[in-house]
């Protein structure tokens, strides 16, 4: 983000990625350094090409302005001649600052190798599951918040996995308590979900406590309040997960410090994993994978949301308290 941030006359940024969150993101950054260098806006994609020609547009001095901001939408959509020519435009030098983003995930051919070593590369993909707390705190900074370590994970829990959505949960806890404030879990959910008393969080955890009867109320409570099912599962399931393979990890006489890094898993978030494993819940994996191949077929197929989550938790309860 810095280098594009900082971009001076003569720079190419090529981003490629099915990730747009991130691709915008540094697009808004691009076109704000642009603004600050008072340069001219000019976009292009491979269709405004037809009747106009891509030197022109690209090269010409600006009348107004020391330079242009251009940017360049779907670039590996270009034909074999405008790719060509592209490739001679930037292989030289230019007063302009230059911004291409492809249709999707980078091609992997000679054009795309060749502009890239021209300018500065970056593939934007969803973050690994490890990684999204270093973005919660990122967003939150940009923000203005600080959120607590269970206020993260609350974050990261509505998210579930998804970046843009996560930027969504951080501005709107940001917008709802206020630049400086310091957020915890209850708060991110009062942000997010309004008054809903059960969060998406704190069902998994009844769950893999072995709450059964709580769990279920939870549940119908996020229902009842629009929780998107098929999140509710993958919630459920990534935590099941994780949990399950700490158990393992334990229980072969690994320790703690070796489980917590083999699992990519934080050295502030481990207690809460270690303390999960312990408990009396069903993790027999044939059943359990089973009940939650069984849910997500259920949900697909428009059966009741309700029900269906409902016998994964019977299965993950019962050999609970």
């Amino acid at each position: 983000m810095k280098r594009v941030e900082t971009a001076s006359p003569g720079d190419l940024f090529v981003v490629s990625g099915e990730e747009y969150y991130q691709s915008n993101r540094l697009l808004d950054a691009f076109c704000r350094r642009g603004v600050e260098l008072s340069f001219e806006p000019v976009r292009i994609v491979p269709d405004d090409l037809k009747e106009a020609n891509l030197t022109s547009m690209f090269s010409e001095a600006s009348l107004f302005s020391p330079g242009k901001y251009v940017v360049i939408g779907e670039v590996d959509k270009f034909t074999k001649s405008q790719k060509s020519e592209f490739e001679k435009l930037v292989s030289g030098s230019f007063d302009h600052i230059v911004f291409c983003r492809t249709a999707g995930r980078k091609p992997s051919n000679t054009f795309m190798t060749k502009i890239e070593r021209r300018g500065t590369g970056f593939v934007c993909w969803e973050p690994f599951a490890d990684r999204m707390w270093r973005w919660v705190g990122t967003l939150a900074a940009e923000e203005g918040i600080t959120l607590t370590r269970d206020g993260s994970q609350a974050a990261e829990a509505i998210a579930s996995g998804k970046l843009e959505r996560l930027g969504d949960v951080v501005r709107r806890t940001a917008l709802f308590h206020g630049r400086g404030s310091v957020v915890n879990s209850r708060g991110v959910y009062a942000a997010v979900l309004g008054s809903a008393e059960a969060t998406a969080f704190q069902f998994t955890d009844e769950v893999l406590s072995g709450k059964k009867a709580a769990a279920l109320r939870s549940l119908s409570v996020l229902i009842d309040s629009g929780e998107e099912p098929i999140r509710l599962l993958a919630l459920l399931y990534s935590q099941w997960k994780q949990t399950a393979a700490a158990r393992e990890l334990l229980q072969a006489g690994i320790s703690t410090q070796a489980a917590a890094k083999r699992l990519g898993i934080p050295p502030f978030r481990w207690r809460s994993v270690e303390v999960r494993a312990g408990r009396r819940v069903n993790y027999a994996t044939s059943e359990i994978l089973e009940a939650f191949a069984s849910a997500d077929y259920a949900l697909k197929t428009g059966l009741d949301a309700l029900a269906s989550i409902a016998a994964v938790v019977l299965s993950l309860t019962s050999t609970g308290k």
